[in-house]
């Protein structure tokens, strides 16, 4: 049984007996013991309103617990509505867990964390972690870092997804010396903004392009992702270059006068997009800062050839 079918199981359970409650706060939580056996639990508090008397919340209505053992293929659940005992809001949890050992305990975009309270916690996009009190002597393998909006940026931005777009020419099958080849990026990077609230703090990040062209013959340009072919006036916001020297496949190793950088299928087209990645948040501590750099490419071979002109013997007229 996955932790999934558990916490639903949970869910189910809870809140069957008291579904015309006012309102129900459910506060699940789940402790693998081993490589066979996992438990879980949760704890309601209900906040009751009754006509002519102010809201108060009750103590805790409700539990279940939940014990399965994929070895011994056996599922045991219990629980009660009347006076069940209360189930810790923070769980213990061994210090020795291998879960501990995971830098992203539940795949892609989890991480661990300290809360103000000194619990460890987990972070999982779009579901609710869970915190755990740590119990046993020592300190897990990757201890978890205290919640800082630094701390919360930095875990944001590992999921930006900082895509530079595919390098795109015209012409696009091979450039010819003294005219302008046009280049640009498809689809064109954009900024890219992604948030998460996590215990109280609201944290965004912002992650800005800025673009180098690396034209292989040694020229390079700082500007944006370009624009495609259009006749008429050059638009400001187009990339274009002019090569002085052909590189054609067959010309490097036979052809003296070639750059070093001719590759053997052409020369070596480079966007280079450099994301500029800050932070704000806002809640219990304001802060805003920056990220370190972060570098993406996207490259393409392309090769250019010439246009000679050679003197003919005519006829007298």
């Amino acid at each position: 049984m996955t932790r999934t079918t558990i916490i639903l199981a949970v869910s189910c359970l809870l809140l069957a007996p008291i579904a015309r409650a006012g309102r129900i706060r459910v506060l699940p939580y789940s402790q693998q013991y081993s490589q066979s056996s996992a438990g879980a639990g949760a704890r309601i508090d209900v906040q009751v309103r009754r006509a002519g008397h102010p809201a108060h919340r009750s103590q805790p209505t409700a539990t279940v617990a939940v014990h399965v053992s994929s070895g011994a293929s056996s599922k045991t659940i219990g629980g009660t509505t009347d006076a069940p005992p209360p189930q810790p809001l923070y769980p213990p949890l061994p210090s020795s867990s291998p879960v501990l050992k995971r830098t992203q305990p539940y795949g892609p975009g989890s991480f661990w964390y300290q809360d103000g309270a000194g619990h460890t916690c987990q972070y999982v996009p779009n579901s609710t972690g869970i915190c755990f009190t740590i119990t046993g002597a020592g300190n897990p393998a990757n201890a978890a870092p205290p919640l800082t909006p630094v701390t919360i940026a930095a875990h944001v931005a590992d999921r930006l997804a900082l895509r530079p777009g595919q390098v795109k020419a015209s012409p696009s099958s091979a450039g010819l010396t003294g005219a302008a080849s046009w280049f640009w990026l498809d689809p064109a990077p954009a900024t890219e903004h992604l948030s998460v609230s996590l215990a109280g703090e609201a944290v965004t990040v912002t992650a800005v392009p800025q673009i180098t062209w690396l034209f292989g013959d040694g020229g390079s340009m700082d500007g944006g992702p370009g624009v495609a072919y259009q006749a008429g006036p050059v638009p400001s916001t187009a990339i274009t270059h002019v090569y002085e020297t052909r590189c054609l496949p067959g010309d490097q190793g036979h052809d003296p006068y070639v750059l070093s950088s001719c590759g053997s299928d052409g020369y070596r087209l480079t966007a280079a997009v450099s994301w500029q990645i800050s932070y704000r948040a806002d809640g219990p501590v304001a802060a805003a800062g920056t990220l370190p750099i972060r570098t993406t490419t996207s490259s393409a071979r392309y090769p250019v050839s010439e246009a000679r002109a050679f003197l003919v013997e005519g006829a007298a007229g």
